[in-house]
């Protein structure tokens, strides 16, 4: 079989999660003896290439990236991008004869529904996101349906302009409402081809009942892949955030909740990777003691992120917001390494609770808690990890593989 993997992202612009579960199932897909096209725009590389056996095809785009960033989602929600993507993946997808199209992103969605009627091919979209549901989401934080459009504007772009936008004044209000309108008809629009693909994989239940309640119907659940590499080498006295800087993701808790966490262990720090708006706010807020045991490393690579898992005694998803899944999590398990998670959307279903990790409600004196007693009983999380690798490996490896498998022969 031969299986096009379609994304925004891919190496060497690696940029986060989805683009490592592509690479992750994509070479799954070929250990099993299948072949695999990783179809992505150029944004400056090479038009074709081979990596870890994975054939690369880059199609041109306008727009080029610098300094490994990513470029404003303005350039994946337009009428241009819509075109070129459906221009060139019937293109290539014609000419590769490919067998099924896999979209692992929503911005896809009007491509994958123009190669399914006019070439008769079928097209898979991983929904790794809510954007299809609302462009803000704050809606679903609590309920699984998304708001109308009267709350759209009074509840969800209130809270959005409320806490992410700095200068609030007139000008801002308008720009930001004429925004908001454009971000919700290009939900309508990329909901409209998504709920008309062959299937939409889900890559948690609690992503799956969300999308369930907002009309999606041909929905299935497939959790991400990764890796299992647990080492021997005895972790360091530390623990690690790793995520955006932004609200939903809870990292003002875990500062909140910090302080207490030092008090029992003097010499604990707290490593903290990501960028996001909220970083400028929170440096400002830490006070003199802690400014030397939370430090903020920025942006890092994906090898290097699994290696500061790796040394860590616990990494910490302090979500507000209900995850779809939580690959930090499950990359933190694959090292080998406890998660303190909250019980927030997916991270239930990675984190078993008490034994590869504790799951807790997201309050700062929860969090406190729970850290504390990862970093106390830290051996014994460690050996349990390794006592269910082959669950782990099972559940979150040879099992994705399989049924992704199932669902591309169903259409076959």
């Amino acid at each position: 079989m031969k299986i096009a993997m379609v994304t925004e992202y891919y190496w060497p612009f690696d940029l986060g999660g989805s683009e490592w579960s592509t690479y992750y199932l994509a070479k799954g897909l070929i250990d099993a003896g299948h072949q695999v096209l990783v179809l992505t725009p150029n944004y400056g590389s090479n038009q074709s290439e081979v990596k870890d056996k994975i054939n690369i095809s880059r199609f041109p785009f306008p727009k080029k990236i610098k300094n490994n960033r990513p470029l404003s989602p303005f350039w994946h929600t337009n009428i241009l991008w819509i075109l070129l993507t459906t221009y060139y993946l019937i293109k290539i997808c014609k000419k590769e004869k490919v067998d099924v199209v896999h979209l692992q992103g929503k911005y896809y969605s009007p491509a994958g529904f123009f190669i399914k009627k006019f070439l008769g091919i079928p097209a898979i979209l991983t929904a790794r996101d809510y954007q299809l549901i609302c462009n803000y989401g704050f809606c679903i934080w609590q309920k699984s349906k998304s708001c109308n459009l009267k709350s759209y504007f009074t509840d969800d772009f209130a809270k959005y302009y409320q806490t992410y936008v700095r200068n609030k004044n007139t000008v801002t209000l308008l720009i930001n409402l004429i925004f908001a309108l454009r971000a919700r008809v290009i939900r309508n629009i990329y909901k409209y081809f998504a709920m008309r693909l062959d299937k939409v994989i889900c890559i948690s239940n609690a992503q799956a009942e969300i999308y369930r309640s907002n009309d999606f119907k041909k929905v299935d659940v497939i959790y991400n892949s990764s890796e299992f590499r647990i080492g021997r080498s005895q972790p360091q006295n530390k623990i690690v955030y790793a995520g955006r800087l932004t609200p939903g993701k809870g990292v003002d808790l875990l500062l909140k909740a910090v302080p207490s966490v030092f008090k029992k262990f003097p010499k604990l720090k707290l490593m903290i990777f990501g960028e996001g708006f909220l970083r400028r706010n929170l440096e400002k807020t830490l006070n003199v003691d802690l400014k030397g045991r939370i430090l903020f490393k920025g942006q890092v690579s994906h090898t290097a992120l699994l290696g500061e898992y790796a040394g860590s005694l616990a990494v910490v998803m302090p979500s507000i917001w209900p995850e779809p899944f939580g690959r930090v999590a499950l990359e933190s398990i694959s090292q080998g390494t406890p998660v303190v998670a909250t019980k927030s959307g997916g991270l239930p279903e990675i984190v078993e609770n008490g034994r590869t990790g504790i799951l807790c409600e997201p309050s700062a004196s929860e969090l406190s808690k729970s850290i504390i007693k990862i970093v106390e009983n830290n051996s014994s999380f460690r050996l349990e990890i390794r006592k269910k690798l082959p669950l782990l490996r099972n559940k979150f490896q040879d099992n994705t593989i399989k049924q992704y498998l199932k669902v591309y022969k169903s259409f076959l």
